[in-house]
């Protein structure tokens, strides 16, 4: 198991879904723009995050994949010493059906030009079938995807009273050892590194 690496001023949110008896996770990592973090600054990042997922990405989703919450845990100092819990229900939208929990778009988030370390990604699962051609995943659901990322960088500010959260990129290891506090960036860019889905096998429980 890691071990724990603090971002200052900053939390982790994760994003669960189930699909297929797997339990698919996501991470974003978010920094406290008026520090310090509390419990009502948790509450509406994960308030806000849940509001996003549902009403930005679950729509373009397969009917197969069921959202089911967000977890923010302030990560400053100490892991998940304050944290807040959305559980939830809701279905995607596409009835076209949906790919299995191995098959994934790869979503990838860049900081500013003078960002040293790798991107930070997620791995979007719940791929309808019809938006797939053999590998491919469709310049459509591509199009929704970007649109449902970009727009975090103009609503964590107002998770919250603003300016609240930024939405950042972090990274926790250096030459291959643990860093003592994560690197962060500032999120600028969202990019597509593939046209073709990506696999996350290795990213699902056994």
């Amino acid at each position: 198991m890691p071990p724990f690496v603090p971002l200052s001023d900053g939390a982790q949110l994760e994003i669960f879904y189930h699909l297929g008896g797997k339990t698919i996770e996501n991470r974003l990592w978010f920094a406290d723009r008026q520090p310090p973090i509390t419990q009502a600054h948790l509450d509406a990042l994960a308030a806000g995050a849940d509001a996003w997922v549902t009403s930005q990405l679950m729509p373009w989703l397969g009917s197969d994949l069921e959202y089911a919450g967000v977890i923010a845990e302030k990560w400053d100092d100490h892991q998940g010493d304050i944290f807040s819990a959305i559980h939830t229900s809701v279905p995607g939208s596409n009835t076209s059906g949906t790919h299995s929990a191995n098959v994934a778009i790869r979503v990838s988030f860049k900081g500013s030009t003078s960002q040293t370390f790798p991107n930070n990604s997620n791995f979007v699962p719940g791929i309808p079938l019809d938006q797939v051609d053999i590998n491919r995943y469709s310049s459509t659901i591509r199009g929704h995807l970007f649109d449902a990322y970009v727009n975090v960088i103009d609503l964590a500010p107002v998770w919250g009273t603003f300016p609240a959260w930024r939405w950042v990129i972090t990274s926790r290891q250096l030459g291959g050892s643990w860093r003592t506090v994560q690197e962060v960036s500032r999120t600028d860019f969202v990019k597509f590194p593939s046209p073709f889905v990506s696999p996350r096998r290795r990213r699902l429980p056994r």
